[in-house]
């Protein structure tokens, strides 16, 4: 027997592996079964559900197509769960295609991916998961936007503090579990509640486990703007390098010709330029550094 058709409630189970679909074939010489029509097959890692499914028997690889949905469950060992998301809920994903190798170490979604764990979520053409040991990395090309959630502190829960969203939006991410950076390129934007940055570059480190998802810092090359939004004062900070740290809400300006200006209602009020510019939004600091060469240049434009 070379090939065998099956239809109607097709079931499958071998070890760990079980599949179901309302068709299905086996190519006995390549050893794959094409699963067709409500087609869903689940093993120890998670599941899989598709309009189609190949399934290679020799290698446990498989291809899903056409309205993919995909669930994924957490490392039994919670430090090798990623934090770009949230490590210790179920990996979930939807797309066009996806394409599972190496024992679903190795994936890829592509066709309007959504992924997502709990509350945070990345959108993207498509999107690439290493999860072996030595090289978990996270990579999405085109329209990526991440929604990441940051979840106070208990003492600040007690104080009344709410969750903090942070969404990027960028041609370009790579995420290295390692040190939990996350590199966004091609021309960026973040934003968090009274604060926008765009930048053509920026690495956002992500806080260890405890506060998943939360950002801790953020660095931006290149044509950098920086917008903070605080009662009825707007502060527009530019410069080639910036530098944003969430805990006391810095922000550090430095390269090219870092400029800060202050608008109230519309219009100007003050600005400062300086070689090197911090600015503390939680108490509305401003410090400006400069030098023999290069002296701090302010103005401040007084109403009639």
């Amino acid at each position: 027997m070379t090939t065998m058709e099956q239809t109607g409630a097709f079931v499958y189970e071998e070890g760990d592996r079980k599949a179901r679909a309302q068709k299905a074939s086996l190519d006995q010489r390549q050893n794959v079964i094409l699963l067709n029509g409500a087609a869903r097959m689940a093993d120890a890692t998670g599941s899989t559900s598709a309009e189609n499914i190949r399934m290679d028997q020799r290698t446990g690889d498989f291809t899903a197509e056409t309205n993919v949905n995909s669930s994924h469950l957490p490392d039994k060992n919670p430090k090798k769960n990623s934090q770009m998301l949230s490590g210790d809920e179920p990996l979930q994903a939807k797309a066009r295609k996806m394409d599972s190798h190496n024992h679903s170490l190795n994936i890829h979604y592509e066709g309007d991916v959504v992924m997502w764990q709990g509350a945070n979520r990345i959108t993207a053409d498509v999107v690439d998961l290493n999860r072996e040991k030595d090289k978990r990395t996270l990579t999405a090309n085109g329209n990526v936007i991440s929604s990441l959630w940051q979840q106070p502190k208990e003492e600040d829960k007690k104080k009344g503090a709410q969750p903090v969203l942070t969404v990027v939006r960028a041609p370009h991410l790579t995420y290295t579990d390692s040190n939990r950076l996350a590199v966004y390129t091609g021309g960026v934007k973040l934003v968090r509640p009274g604060m926008q940055v765009k930048s053509k570059e920026l690495r956002a480190y992500l806080a260890e486990s405890g506060a998943d998802s939360s950002l801790e810092k953020a660095f931006a090359d290149g044509e950098v703007e920086i917008v903070g939004a605080a009662k009825e004062h707007v502060r527009t900070g530019t410069a080639e390098h910036c530098e944003y740290y969430t805990d006391d809400q810095k922000v550090y300006l430095n390269g090219g010709q870092p400029k800060l200006v202050d608008m109230v209602n519309g219009l100007q009020k003050g600005s400062i330029q300086a070689p090197e510019l911090t600015y503390y939004a939680n108490d509305d600091r401003l410090l400006g550094s400069g030098g023999p060469n290069q002296p701090v240049q302010s103005r401040i434009h007084r109403g009639k």
